[in-house]
């Protein structure tokens, strides 16, 4: 009886009520048809003659242009009698609409972003920071930016989403939640960066909860052939959850988190796979395969992308906690919010064990070598200006020479302390200076930071952050008793790509480009110019599943040990068959760049740094 009361009640608000200081959104999913789903939204009062509704052109965390609007049709407003008045689409995201305190409604259909339809352009969204709707599989993915605007000067104003639903699916988020009835749920959030930052996802429920240190922590999986569960995930970063909290002080600074997994049986619009960040939760969008294949990919994308519960939810400038949908101004500090995150997501798996200091040293060799690809840029300059073309072909490098700036403020907080402050230490004192509600000036972060540190830190932050000089590694990898060799040959294990070159055919599968001659291991395999690697060892070998196989690879083969690799291949007379390649692993002359190796007889000032580095509770 309450219930039915309530959600009576409910529906009475969201339909009559038009005088209101809060917005009120009706999504309704089981009336999807043709991919797109009807939303109505009834709006703030305002007694201006024309307002303005806005679709997100650029949401935090993506840093390149999205333009929502473009998924919108059939966009109408109405008066509190259902008169409909005049609208005007003054830009992809902007509606100017005829008011003089008569708007009540405004109703339109979204399409989705995971799929083509005419007029969607060439700007594919990365499926994470994008919308999928498949009625047909019962499973929707709402990034709330991308169903609901705001009318300009009211974004920050509290929001109901009531979310109509199938009664077999379930709708997981870290937003604040209540059950109207089995197919009704209705959603708060306090103002429209609040919205934005609460992803929804609505599927037949493979959900699992478990309470990690103070928060909930919410796991949800779509799994097309019912490959991976909820459970399997949970099971696989609970260690790593246990241990990130640990790493953060032991408690952590939300009460829920959630991880929103949909995984995909098929390849996706932009051919890629990752995870967008939100500060209670992360959306993924990953190639579907089982705990034993995709567990290393989900644990390495969730410890990135869980570590941004510190930066920017607790830690921002003001670009961000004011942020512009619309025209926004970037932040200088990429090397906080992405390359801190980045490091922290590697650093915590070896200070707590979770593998051991060669991952690790690899990991930085990595960075490295995928680092030097890009230009000497002052990485300041690049974040502020990171929306243009330029800069925009350079993000990538958040993840690999910003995570080498997190590496080097850690070394150099741990050897001008002695070992008493380091990089989390330093996060967790902006934490206090600055919080949910507080942001700092752009160009005051590095004077805030010499005034919790040294002099010596600020030097670095001003040639190598705001500079464009090549990072010290050397000599900071020096202090903690890793040596550094720019080039060095050493025998290694023959990769499957010894004597090959690879590169993408046009149906994004991995092509073997070149091969040489006198590459022993590639003749022994018999690889022949166009050559599509499939499988390796008996793994899906693909874009969504390469950086596990070549870890498996690394991990598991050695010399002598049987490589067996599947390929399609043209045959003389134009079909394409598939083709076992098999030969014996040999042991070869690697030329590797940037080498880095534990010095043997390491001083006592090395060897305090680097227990205090890589070491828990040093």
């Amino acid at each position: 009886m309450k219930k039915l009361l309530i959600g009576a009640l409910g529906l009475v608000l969201m339909n009559t009520s038009f005088s209101q200081e809060k917005y009120q959104v009706n999504i309704d999913l089981a009336a999807t048809a043709d991919d797109k789903v009807p939303v109505e939204v009834y709006i703030p009062q305002s007694d201006s003659e024309f307002v303005e509704y806005h679709m997100a052109k650029v949401v935090p965390g993506t840093y390149s242009i999205s333009d929502f609007g473009r998924f919108v049709s059939e966009f109408k407003a109405y008066d509190s009698a259902g008169n409909e008045l005049s609208t005007e689409n003054i830009s992809t995201n902007k509606w100017k609409i005829a008011n003089s305190g008569k708007l009540a409604k405004i109703s339109y259909l979204v399409d989705d972003t995971w799929d083509e339809f005419e007029g969607y352009g060439d700007n594919i969204i990365f499926e994470p920071g994008g919308t999928n709707i498949n009625k047909e599989e019962n499973a929707f993915v709402l990034n709330t930016f991308g169903f609901i605007g705001y009318i300009d000067g009211q974004k920050f104003v509290p929001y109901e989403v009531a979310i109509k639903h199938s009664e077999n699916t379930y709708g997981a988020t870290a937003l604040k939640k209540e059950a109207i009835s089995s197919t009704e749920d209705v959603f708060y959030a306090d103002d429209f960066n609040y919205l934005a930052d609460g992803p929804i996802m609505y599927s037949v429920p493979d959900t699992v909860t478990r309470k990690i240190a103070n928060a909930e922590i919410i796991v949800s999986v779509v799994s097309p052939n019912k490959m991976l569960s909820a459970k399997d995930v949970m099971d696989n970063i609970y260690d790593l959850m246990v241990a990130q909290s640990n790493y953060l002080g032991g408690e952590l600074p939300v009460d829920r988190y959630a991880y929103l997994i949909y995984l995909n049986d098929e390849s996706t619009l932009s051919g890629s796979m990752g995870a967008l960040e939100h500060s209670y939760s992360s959306v993924y969008s990953l190639p579907e395969a089982g705990a034993d294949r995709i567990g290393q990919t989900v644990r390495d994308v969730a410890a990135h992308e869980f570590f941004h519960i510190v930066t920017p939810l607790n830690i921002h400038s003001e670009e961000i906690g004011k942020f512009n949908y619309i025209e926004p101004e970037m932040s200088k500090h990429l090397w906080l919010y992405e390359g801190v995150t980045e490091y922290s997501s590697m650093h915590v798996q070896v200070k707590y064990n979770l593998y051991g200091p060669d991952k690790f040293m690899s990991e930085i060799q990595d960075k490295l070598r995928v680092a030097e690809r890009f230009p000497s840029v002052s990485f300041t300059e690049m974040s502020e200006r990171i929306l243009e073309p330029d800069f925009e072909r350079m993000y990538s490098n958040v993840y690999y020479k910003g995570a080498l700036i997190g590496m080097c403020v850690d070394l150099y907080l741990i050897k001008y302390s002695n070992g008493e402050k380091d990089l989390q230490w330093l996060m967790r004192e902006l934490a206090k200076k600055y919080g949910k509600e507080i942001s700092f000036q752009d160009d005051e972060l590095f004077d805030v930071i010499e005034e919790l540190t040294y002099p010596e830190v600020r030097a670095f932050l001003d040639t190598y952050v705001a500079g464009n000089e090549p990072l010290p590694i050397a000599e900071v990898l020096g202090w903690a008793g890793i040596n550094y060799t720019e080039e060095k040959t050493i025998k290694q294990t023959s990769s499957f790509r010894s004597g090959i070159g690879i590169t993408l055919n046009e149906d994004r599968e991995i092509m073997v480009e070149e091969v040489d001659p006198e590459s022993a291991f590639a003749t022994a395999l018999g690889y022949q110019t166009g050559d599509v690697i499939t499988e390796i060892n008996g793994m899906e070998f693909n874009l969504g599943t390469a950086q596990e196989v070549i870890e498996a690879y690394q991990e598991e083969v050695k010399v002598g040990d049987k490589v067996k690799i599947v390929v399609k291949r043209e045959t003389k007379k134009g079909k394409i068959k598939e083709k076992t390649l098999k030969a014996k692993a040999l042991e070869v002359d690697t030329t590797v760049k940037h080498f880095l190796e534990l010095d043997k007889d390491p001083t006592e000032d090395q060897y305090r740094v680097l227990q205090s580095w890589i070491v828990a509770g040093k």
